[in-house]
């Protein structure tokens, strides 16, 4: 006992300098560096501390001036110390892991985040988590296996035992039990293992949480081949691979999505016949949407007898899923003028119908018969004329990616066309089910430009911000 705390204190000991240790003497309080977009009105109902409190405890003499970067102390959580940050749980981590990963207390996390019960916490719910200056996250390491104990899978780690206790919050390295995993300090001889599916070398699911509208990707990497299925909710999912033990999928969020958990499941078929199933729970969380006042249109253009055979020709389109992905790079706007008349998402109501609708989407604003070109390159799947949505175009990516336009006055592609970034596909009209199109000559004449990610409509401005996948 004598030689483990003597470990400790040695261990300790250089973290402590004279002038921690006289720190002790005052009250301790975390500070938060204000990040872009910030306001003092959010981080009020972050902490749950009254504007008033946080101003007054920095001496802020000018609240409209915090600007990112800052450092503040927040009041109400005396006795904490450190940086907070803000983080998110990934998959496979687990709310009794996190004190360890970040080597903070867990009544700290409950305070702090005002945490009842660990049931509040999945893979997506954003935590506050107190973090020392000088300290990385740990990284879990192995895992104590069926019939060994801890201190075997210790030192088949290479690790000192006395130290991996203190890190795992145990008493000694033995009382891990089967299936408990080990953190430990990051280095280039360690590599952190798979907690979502040890038998996999990596399994992502980003971002998180999940966000109404939005286009989830599931990366899987394999030191061998295996055969990946799995669903997102009740949606199943279709993996691809462009290099060998890298697997892709990628998923639409649907507008009208429940908020709340939803079931990630992945089942692997490995070489030697054997399978495995790895199921989690994530989070889901509403997009931010506007409201269109009731919409004025043809009685005939809703009639279901109409609409629903054109929604199953457009699902038979998306639902083929080409393993080419055709693109290499962020989308280019299809739009001349990059001008939001409505923006995905966007609730909807035709005519006196109180169903809730949504804007599957993005209209840019812009005049008849100016152009449209091809966001990526891809293959033309359909051209031709359509009852409610007009002269339309569908690019297939690939990837079970696609790019619809509708409303058109001119097609300039057809059937089996390959077409390039930035190709002239058409020209922007107002054909089909548009909202005024009858007023005048080219009345409510725009660009409708609709994405698909296996088989969901998904919001497309997010390809204008990122590379996916």
């Amino acid at each position: 006992m004598r030689i483990r705390l003597v470990i400790i204190l040695v261990f300790l000991g250089h973290l402590i300098t004279p002038g921690a240790v006289m720190a002790q003497n005052s009250i301790d309080y975390p500070e938060y560096v204000i990040r872009e977009g910030d306001s003092l009105g959010y981080l009020a109902d972050l902490f749950d501390v009254p504007v008033s409190e946080i101003i007054s405890f920095n001496n802020i003499a000018n609240p409209d001036l915090i600007s990112p970067g800052q450092t503040i102390r927040i009041p109400g959580l005396d006795g904490i110390s450190g940086t907070l940050e803000i983080v998110t749980p990934r998959l496979g981590e687990h709310y009794s892991f996190l004190p360890i990963k970040y080597m903070t207390e867990e009544v700290s996390i409950n305070r702090i985040n005002r945490l009842i019960s660990p049931t509040q916490v999945y893979p997506g719910t954003e935590l506050i988590i107190p973090l020392e200056s000088t300290s990385e996250p740990l990284i879990p390491i192995g895992v104590v296996a069926l019939q060994q104990t801890g201190l075997e899978s210790v030192m088949k780690a290479g690790k000192t035992p006395y130290l991996l206790s203190l890190l795992n919050h145990v008493e000694t390295i033995n009382h891990l039990f089967e299936g408990s995993i080990i953190f430990s300090f990051s280095s280039q001889d360690l590599k952190p293992i798979n907690l979502f599916a040890p038998s996999i070398t990596e399994v992502t699911l980003q971002p998180l949480p999940l966000v109404q509208g939005g286009t989830e990707v599931v990366h899987v990497k394999s030191v061998t081949p295996i055969k990946l299925n799995g669903y997102l909710g009740d949606q199943a999912l279709s993996f691809f691979s462009e290099s060998p033990g890298e697997y892709y999928s990628l998923q639409g969020i649907h507008a009208l999505a429940q908020p709340g958990l939803v079931n990630f499941s992945l089942t692997a078929l490995f070489e030697d016949g054997n399978s495995r199933t790895y199921t989690q729970q994530v989070l889901l969380i509403p997009g931010i949407f506007d409201e269109d006042p009731p919409l004025i249109v043809d009685p005939k253009l809703i009639d279901p007898s109409v609409t629903e055979p054109e929604n199953e020709l457009v699902l038979s389109l998306v639902s083929n899923k080409n393993p080419s992905m055709y693109w290499s790079e962020i989308f280019s706007s299809p739009a001349v003028y990059q001008e939001y008349t409505s923006l995905f998402g966007t609730r909807r109501w035709y005519n006196d119908d109180p169903e809730v609708r949504f804007h599957s989407g993005v209209d840019f604003g812009g005049g008849l018969t100016l152009p449209i070109y091809s966001p990526a390159p891809g293959v033309v799947v359909f051209a031709g004329p359509l009852v409610v949505r007009g002269n339309t175009v569908f690019i297939d990516h690939g990837w079970g990616v696609f790019s619809v336009f509708f409303h058109q006055d001119t097609l300039n592609v057809k059937v089996g066309d390959i077409v390039e970034t930035g190709q002239v596909i058409g020209t922007v009209g107002n054909t089909g089910r548009v909202n005024g199109a009858g007023d005048y000559y080219g009345a409510g004449a725009h660009l409708h430009w609709e994405l698909w990610v296996n088989d969901v409509q998904a919001n497309p401005l997010d390809w204008l911000l990122r590379e996916f996948p």
